[in-house]
C-alpha cells in the first residue's frame, strides 16, 4: 500500500511540474506576443473637428435689401432654382416713377422746343448773308454813283477854271462865269451829298447786320440753355431709372434659394437687411473647424471620416474625405480645414449644402509602445512642471 501510495504521489509531482512548464510556456507565449504587438503592430491616432459642415465649392451669395422701402412683391420660394437676374423682391418705387415721368416730359417739351428753334436760327443766318451780300451791293452802287458825281465835279470845276482865265483876258462875260461857278458848286455838292449817303448805307448795313448777329446770338444762348437742361434732365431721368431698378431684389448668380427671410407685401425693409442666399450649382466639400492643438498635425492628403448628424454612422456609415487645406490663420480659435468628398455611389446618404456632422482626420500611424512612451513622457513634464524650482 505504501508503494502505491508512493506511486501516486510521483505522479501527482510528475502533472504538476508538467502543468507549471505549459503555464510558463504559455505566459512566454502571451508575453512574447503582447511585446510584438507592443512594438510591431500600428494604431490609428486621429484629430476630431470641433464642427463640419458640407458646402458647395463656390460661396454662396447673400442678398441684402439695396434700399429703404416698403415691399410690393415677393418671389422667393425656398430652394427654388433661379438664373441670374430674375426678380426675387420688389420695392416700392412709385414716388421714383412720377418723378421720372415728370422729367421725362420736361426733357420731350425741351428737345420739342429745339426743332423750330433750329430752323430760326438757319433763317436768321440766311437773312444775315443776304443781308451781307445785299448790303454790299448796295454800298458798291452807291460808290460808284459817288465816283460818277466826283467826277462831274471835277470836270465842271476845271470848266470853272477855264472860265475865270477867260473872264480875266476879257474873252468871257461875267454872268457866263458866274454860270460855269454855280454849276461846279453844284456838282461839288452832289459828290459829297452822294458820299454822304454811301456812308448813310454802309451805316444801315452794319446796324442790320449787328441786329441779326445779336439776334443770332440770342438763339445760340436758347439752344445751348436748352440743351443743358435735356443734359440736366438726362442725368436726372437715367439716376431715376437706375434707383426704380435698384428696387427690383435680383439673383446675383444661377443656383437655388437656400435661406429666406419671411415676407409679405406691405413689409417694410431697411437697406441692409437681409432677403436670402443663393446656394450656386457646384461640387460639394467639408469645411471643419478644429481646435488649435490639431495645428501640424492635420495636413493636406490625410484621410479622414465625416459623420453627419442627419444620418447616424452607427446606421448610414461615415462619409470618405480627403484633407484638401488646412488654414494658417486661427479664427474664434479654431483653424479652418477643407475636405474633398469621396462619396461612393452605393451610398445612401443624400448630400446636399448645409448638412451639419463632425470629421475625424487620421493623423498617424505609430506602435503602441510609441504611445506608451509619449504617454510617459508627458506624465513627465507634468510632473516636472508642477514641482518648484529650487
Amino acid at each position: 500500500m505504501s508503494a502505491a501510495f508512493s506511486r501516486s504521489v510521483q505522479a501527482m509531482r510528475a502533472g504538476h511540474r508538467r502543468r507549471s512548464l505549459a503555464a510558463i510556456a504559455t505566459a512566454m507565449v502571451l508575453l512574447g506576443g503582447w511585446l510584438a504587438w507592443l512594438f510591431f503592430a500600428r494604431v490609428s491616432r486621429y484629430e476630431v473637428s470641433e464642427v463640419a459642415r458640407v458646402e458647395v465649392g463656390q460661396t454662396a451669395h447673400r442678398i441684402a435689401a439695396p434700399v429703404l422701402g416698403k415691399v410690393t412683391a415677393v418671389h422667393l420660394a425656398l430652394g427654388a432654382a433661379v438664373e441670374v437676374g430674375d426678380i426675387l423682391v420688389e420695392i416700392d418705387d412709385e414716388p421714383q416713377r412720377l418723378e421720372r415721368g415728370e422729367k421725362q416730359a420736361r426733357y420731350d417739351a425741351a428737345a420739342a422746343q429745339l426743332a423750330p428753334l433750329a430752323r430760326e436760327v438757319a433763317a436768321h443766318e440766311q437773312a444775315l448773308a443776304e443781308t451781307l451780300q445785299a448790303g454790299r451791293a448796295r454800298i458798291d452802287e452807291s460808290k460808284a454813283h459817288g465816283r460818277e458825281s466826283e467826277g462831274a465835279a471835277r470836270f465842271q470845276e476845271a470848266a470853272a477854271a477855264r472860265a475865270e482865265r477867260l473872264r480875266r483876258e476879257g474873252l468871257l462875260s461875267e454872268s457866263e462865269m458866274e454860270r460855269f461857278t454855280a454849276e461846279a458848286q453844284q456838282k461839288r455838292l452832289a459828290a459829297e451829298g452822294q458820299e454822304r449817303a454811301t456812308e448813310r448805307t454802309d451805316a444801315e448795313h452794319r446796324s442790320r447786320a449787328s441786329e441779326l448777329r445779336a439776334e443770332l446770338a440770342g438763339l445760340a444762348r436758347q439752344a445751348a440753355a436748352l440743351e443743358g437742361e435735356k443734359a440736366v434732365l438726362r442725368a436726372a431721368i437715367d439716376g431715376l431709372v437706375a434707383d426704380i431698378e435698384r428696387r427690383k431684389v435680383r439673383a446675383p448668380i444661377a443656383g437655388r434659394i437656400g435661406e429666406i427671410t419671411v415676407l409679405r407685401a406691405g413689409a417694410f425693409l431697411k437697406e441692409g437687411d437681409p432677403i436670402a442666399a443663393v446656394i450656386p450649382a457646384g461640387e460639394l466639400r467639408i469645411v471643419a473647424e478644429f481646435p488649435l492643438s490639431s495645428v501640424g498635425r492635420v495636413r493636406a492628403g490625410q484621410t479622414a471620416r465625416t459623420r453627419l448628424e442627419a444620418y447616424p454612422w452607427t446606421e448610414y456609415g461615415t462619409v470618405p474625405a480627403v484633407v484638401e487645406s488646412v488654414g494658417t490663420e486661427a479664427q474664434r480659435a479654431h483653424v479652418r480645414v477643407e475636405l474633398t468628398l469621396q462619396l461612393p455611389p452605393s451610398s445612401p446618404i443624400l448630400l446636399q449644402h448645409g448638412l451639419l456632422g463632425k470629421v475625424v482626420v487620421e493623423v498617424e500611424r505609430v506602435s503602441p509602445a510609441t504611445l506608451l512612451l509619449r504617454a510617459a513622457g508627458q506624465l513627465v513634464r507634468t510632473r516636472t512642471g508642477d514641482v518648484p524650482a529650487p
